[in-house]
């Protein structure tokens, strides 16, 4: 291994060779991705899986018809893909706009790294006035997969489910069947739990396709900021059991410390399968849909691919799973949608459906940095934290790469999170309403200003917030709002399909947000002060944020001036196709997930979240995904 680094090298010293001296002629990150790429196709096959992954059907082997056609190929695709072709019987076409998962997204630190790839969308939010006003014409990113596996292949890997309270208000609205107790066994029957500590817990499982686990390296800082749970008054425990309040050291979707992705779990394993046809750079324009007698019928797909246009058939169900932003844009072009917004984009109505795009939900929170002291008698103080390019040495590859372990499998954010009650949730009641993410690095470091770039955070920001603590170990903690109550939409930009849609997030556009995400940000600055971090001395950022410093940095009108200032989104976009019985004219979906008013059509993802969960939104997906497997299936045998 260390031969074929020098080749990659040169003949530096090579065991105090870090990667931040490497990147003084290179463009961030670039360099170090490329060492790492070259490592791993060499040294770990393993992690290639060559003879599994899946491959794009040749455009002269595409059907005329499918029994099934399923478009995106996301975390709900993938597992709608592998579900309905168990049966050898039927027919199925799995369309993804992006290309199949690199083999450096396996690795758990280069998350914030791939989230500019060519795997993205490359999503922004309209320009606003009241959110993400620090970053480049004040419009946030939403980062979201156009790849295999989707954004199971972008996301931090947190295996959070949410509240059974959540799942309970979707069935109060209507929605029969969508109770906790009713989709829990659709959690289940996904996993396959590694984590010893819960394999006796009944609400966990073996043996499924979607392997759950701790990360498999934790920064030592991350230990302390666990411990000072006691002394707030919180438990350590999983937060996916009986109990979501608490304080937890993240099960993430990994296998061996490696990312698993949907496409990994679920794609992989029956790729072989001949019934199963998956085409990649699969761009979807439009559902087709025609009239029979008084019934409008979906009965199949256009799509451009290596610049040709393309119509398949589907014999049983077209299955929208395109994501939160995709999946209503896709409607409308369609021309399902809202009657006057499709008229005045001048395309063919098809359906009246006031819901399409509407109701868009998210998680935003905000990054606050600490500085701390490692303990004296820390054997590696420069991995206390995690300095993404700087703590990544060649003795660190090495590690992963001969030994499989070390800091490349840990995140810089995400292998510890709580949920905790604000003054405003009713802790009687198990709803936290307040989650904190914990980061093991920050932004507050030389490298970190440069990935704060490709974040479009306006430079001049950063340098006035991080200044003078460039050279100190740092971490964030994040606090995210859990149910926010404002509401934005999805709009076209014009009617072609390769052009991204107008986001209009409208975080804080509820006052009542603002004042929840607040709390948050002080009950971050009571764990502070706890003895597990007055040990490291944790003294909160000096620097005030540019645009707030009229404020008092201890009072809340400067706390939500900085959240307003740096909105941050945990890449939970939700509820543009709302589930809902027909007498909610903006539900688009019925419990059946059918698209209302259009037969052999349904949308399977989380856009169909009447209410977003309380919680990151990958795992619950899965399971919108398993459960309307076993719908599909139930209505094809009727």
């Amino acid at each position: 291994m260390c031969l074929i680094v020098r080749r990659t090298l040169g003949s530096r010293d090579m065991a105090r060779l870090s990667v931040e001296d490497m990147l003084s002629s290179f463009q961030t990150g670039r360099f170090f991705i490329t060492v790492l790429w070259y490592l791993i196709v060499h040294l770990r096959p393993d992690i290639v899986d060559e003879q599994n992954r899946v491959q794009s059907v040749p455009a002269q082997d595409l059907l005329y018809e499918y029994d099934y056609v399923i478009i995106g190929g996301g975390s709900a695709g993938s597992v709608l893909a592998n579900r309905l072709s168990e049966n050898k019987s039927r027919t199925v076409l799995l369309l993804e706009a992006g290309p199949d998962e690199v083999v450096i997204s396996d690795v758990p630190l280069t998350y914030p790294l791939i989230q500019r790839s060519f795997m993205n969308w490359e999503y922004k939010t309209e320009p606003s006035s009241t959110h993400c006003l620090a970053m480049k014409n004040h419009q946030c990113r939403i980062p979201q997969g156009k790849v295999l596996g989707g954004s199971s292949v972008l996301n931090a890997m947190m295996y959070v489910r949410g509240n059974r309270r959540d799942y309970d208000s979707w069935a109060a609205l209507g929605n029969t069947g969508w109770d906790y107790q009713s989709v829990l066994p659709y959690f289940k029957v996904s996993e396959d739990i590694r984590s010893k500590d819960l394999f006796d817990s009944p609400y966990h499982q073996k043996g499924g396709y979607l392997t759950v686990e701790h990360f498999k390296y934790i920064p030592p800082i991350i230990n302390h900021l666990v411990n000072s749970s006691e002394e707030l008054g919180y438990k350590i425990h999983d937060s996916n059991g009986d109990n979501q309040t608490g304080f937890t050291y993240t099960y993430g979707t990994l296998r061996d410390g490696l990312r698993c992705s949907t496409a990994k779990a679920f794609l992989r394993p029956v790729s072989k399968r001949k019934n199963l046809h998956v085409s990649l750079d699969s761009l979807v324009e439009k559902i087709l849909v025609k009239k029979d007698g008084a019934t409008k019928v979906a009965h199949g797909v256009q799509f451009q691919r290596d610049a040709k246009r393309y119509v398949v058939h589907a014999k049983r169900e077209v299955i929208l799973s395109a994501g939160a932003i995709q999946s209503p844009k896709l409607l409308m072009l369609s021309g399902i949608g809202p009657r006057d917004y499709l008229e005045e984009m001048k395309i063919p109505v098809v359906h009246h459906a006031p819901g399409v795009g509407q109701n868009l939900q998210d998680h935003v929170g905000t990054g606050i940095t600490y500085t701390i002291d490692p303990p004296p008698d820390t054997p590696e103080p420069s991995e206390f934290t995690v300095r993404l390019f700087e703590s990544v040495t060649l003795g660190a590859l090495q590690e992963m790469i001969v030994n499989n372990s070390g800091l490349l499998y840990t995140t810089s954010i995400s292998s510890a999170h709580a949920f905790i009650n604000t003054k405003y949730a009713n802790k009687t009641s198990d709803y936290p309403d307040i989650q904190l993410v914990f980061s093991g690095s920050s932004h507050a470091y030389e490298s970190g200003i440069i990935l704060s770039r490709s974040e479009d955070i306006e430079l001049n920001v950063t340098t006035e917030l991080y200044k003078n603590i460039l050279n100190h170990h740092t971490f964030e903690i994040y606090p995210i709002l859990l149910r926010p109550r404002s509401r934005g939409h999805i709009e076209l930009k014009t009617t072609d399909p390769a052009e991204n849609p107008k986001i209009f997030i409208n975080y804080f556009n509820d006052p009542y947000d603002l004042q929840v995400l607040v709390e948050g940000m002080k009950f971050v600055e009571k764990m502070s002060r706890t003895h597990a971090l007055r040990k490291l001395n944790a003294q909160p950022n000096p620097n005030l944020m540019p645009g707030c410093s009229r404020y008092n940095g201890s009072s809340d009108e400067y706390r939500a001036c900085f959240a307003r200032y740096l909105s941050a989104t945990f890449y939970h976009p939700t509820g543009t196709c709302k589930m809902g019985p027909i007498s909610d004219n903006q539900a688009v979906v019925d419990a059946r997930l059918r698209v209302h008013g259009i037969a052999r059509l349904r949308v399977v993802d989380a856009s169909i979240m009447p209410h977003i969960v309380s919680g990151n939104t990958n795992a619950p997906v899965i399971m919108i995904a398993e459960k309307a497997a076993d719908m599909i299936k139930e209505d094809s045998a009727a």
